[in-house]
C-alpha cells in the first residue's frame, strides 16, 4: 500500500493485532475476569476463553461489541495501544 507523501498520521506497525489479542488486552486493561466479561456480553465463559486463546476466531462484530459495550473503550484506541506495546512485539 502506498501512502500519500507527507502524511504523518499513519504509523507503521510490525503486524496487526488479532481479535484474540485485542480482547485479552482490553479485558485485562479493565480488570475484568473472563467470567465477568462473558456474563456482561451474554456468552459462555468457555466461548470467550476460546476466543482469547485463539482457538476460534471471534467475529469482528463480537470484538467491537465487547470492546465498546462491555469495556467502554474505543476499538481503534485499543488497537493503537496494543500495537505499540513492547510486550506485543516480543
Amino acid at each position: 500500500m502506498n501512502l500519500p507523501a507527507g502524511n504523518s498520521q499513519f504509523t507503521p506497525i510490525n503486524r496487526t493485532p488479532k481479535g484474540s489479542d485485542i480482547l485479552r488486552y482490553a479485558r485485562k486493561f479493565r480488570g475484568y475476569t473472563q467470567a465477568e466479561s462473558a456474563a456482561y456480553y451474554g456468552i459462555e465463559e468457555r466461548t470467550l476463553r476460546r476466543w482469547e486463546n485463539n482457538e476460534f476466531n471471534p467475529k469482528w462484530n463480537d470484538v467491537i461489541g465487547l470492546i465498546e459495550d462491555v469495556y467502554a473503550l474505543k476499538v481503534i484506541k485499543v488497537i493503537e495501544d496494543l500495537s505499540t506495546a513492547s510486550s506485543f512485539h516480543s
